[in-house]
């Protein structure tokens, strides 16, 4: 043992190892037409925690999920100071990533940015091309810790129980990416989605939130 310090075994919590299960949803509208606003969390810190009910559908069964909130961190440049001690946050890049393999309609024309979806009885039709306005949406991940050492009721001092992400508003930066048009595979399409800054919201709540509980 030292003499002026010790080190001791790690701490192992069962309880904060996350094993998600988790359900996306866009938001069939922009911004508060689908983003829930009549919350505590919303009506004290203006915080939207999920969609509103009714107002969104679900991407289904994806082929893969993640989810990136990316600080760009710069020094401030000096010319009287050999090393900067100053960082200025530039940008943050928030974006989702998901491969689709459910092909509803609607997330094609999310997908399609410009297009313009019609409905024809039972059937769709979306044209694209030349468009000036471009589909924003909300959009959450609501994800629910499936380990088997998850607590039973919320208490984040012992463990997690689930995490709901957030994001206030979306554009699908992507495109229509259909790499890949085979019968004898299921198709996976990868979108991104890209967070937008809500401006009328006070800085720090621009972007989204995450509910940890």
């Amino acid at each position: 043992m030292g003499s002026y310090y010790s080190v001791g075994a790690p701490s192992a919590s069962a309880g904060f190892l996350m094993q998600p299960e988790s359900k996306i949803k866009i938001g069939t509208a922009a911004l508060y037409a689908s983003l829930e606003h009549t919350s505590w969390t919303y009506i004290t810190y203006e915080a939207s925690i999920g969609l509103q009910a009714g107002t969104s559908f679900e991407l289904g069964v994806v082929d893969s999920l993640s989810f990136v909130m990316e600080p760009t961190i710069e020094p401030l440049e000096s010319a009287n100071i050999a090393d900067a001690t100053i960082y200025l946050v530039t940008g943050e890049e928030t974006t989702v990533e998901v491969g689709i393999q459910q092909f509803d309609t609607r997330t094609l024309e999310i997908a399609m940015s410009t297009g313009v979806m019609y409905a024809l009885g039972n059937e769709r039709l979306i044209t694209f091309g030349g468009g000036c306005t471009i589909k924003n949406r909300p959009l959450s991940i609501e994800s629910g810790n499936v380990a088997c050492d998850a607590p039973t009721s919320p208490n984040v001092s012992n463990g997690i129980t689930g995490i709901v992400v957030t994001l206030y508003d979306v554009i699908c930066s992507s495109g229509l990416p259909w790499d890949s048009i085979v019968a004898g595979e299921i198709s996976v399409i990868d979108l991104t989605f890209e967070a937008r800054p809500v401006l009328a919201r006070a800085r720090g709540n621009r972007l989204g939130t995450i509910y940890v509980y």
